[in-house]
């Protein structure tokens, strides 16, 4: 079969047909998912059907599992998959964000699997953070490519389990701006509740600072949103997106994603890797 790319929007996504992740990939087809992946950031199978044990298997084509740290959330015989699911206490993830920076080495990408979805509402929003560094003005881009944001888990969260929060709670250092591995182009890269501070500024300053980029540099030109059918599967490049959940669902319907991270570098600005 033949790998065939389709775009979604025209900042960002790309629906990808005419591979089989039920079957072992070839380094070929990696290749070019990586490469789909690097330069669309979000990439969407449709029709998809997976038991756990299978769609453990899907992280292959896209590089190595992680293990994820809000392991209460985990499931219980397949600890590398992370269930999202109102009924297990949790909140929509609705604050733009990209996953686990808190590790030294955090997630290429993040892959999600519409187990149940919602008829209407629970959508899922990716912004191209790459554009919004680039419609910045050059001056403003210098400055930032000087900061260094401090990251742990995050600190609001009461469910933490108190052997995540040791494991994965020290204070991690990387840059607000870095460079994609693959691509070679830049993106403001935070987690606004897990970067607690801006290395010379104070947590509140740091917090305005971060939540003001967000606010002027997050545009609908650098938003797709994906609404949810059952079978979707999709995989956001972590290293220049954030996302978020919206909550806008009738809560006597479920919405259940799965979710895997795949192992990435530790993230540089180019020529401080």
């Amino acid at each position: 079969m033949t790998l065939t790319v389709k775009k979604l929007h025209p900042s960002l996504g790309a629906e990808v047909s005419g591979v089989n992740l039920h079957a072992p990939v070839d380094e070929e087809t990696k290749a070019a998912l990586s490469a789909a992946l690097a330069e669309h950031l979000v990439l969407v199978l449709r029709d998809q059907s997976f038991t756990p044990a299978e769609y453990l298997a899907v992280a292959d084509a896209f590089g190595t599992l992680m293990r994820q740290h809000y392991s209460q959330h985990n499931m219980a015989d397949y600890p590398d998959i992370g269930i999202i699911l109102h009924r297990d206490g949790q909140k929509p993830a609705s604050m733009w964000h990209t996953d686990h920076t808190n590790r030294e080495r955090p997630p290429k990408a993040t892959i999600l699997y519409g187990l149940t979805v919602p008829r209407e509402g629970g959508e899922t929003s990716i912004a191209n953070m790459r554009a919004a560094y680039a419609g910045l003005p050059a001056e403003e881009r210098r400055h930032l490519e000087t900061l260094t944001t401090l990251n742990s888990i995050d600190a609001h969260r009461t469910d933490v389990l108190p052997e995540d929060r040791e494991k994965y709670g020290a204070p991690v250092a990387h840059p607000l701006v870095r460079t994609h591995p693959e691509h070679g182009s830049k993106a403001i890269y935070f987690h606004i509740t897990k970067a607690f501070e801006i290395e010379g500024m104070s947590g509140a300053a740091s917090q305005a600072l971060m939540q003001d980029l967000l606010d002027r540099t997050i545009t609908p030109e650098n938003i797709y949103t994906h609404r949810w059918r059952k079978g979707d599967l999709m995989i956001m490049d972590n290293r220049a997106t954030m996302h978020r959940a919206h909550g806008d669902y009738d809560r006597s319907q479920d919405r259940e994603l799965w979710r895997l991270i795949v192992q990435g570098d530790r993230p540089y600005l180019q020529g401080t890797p």
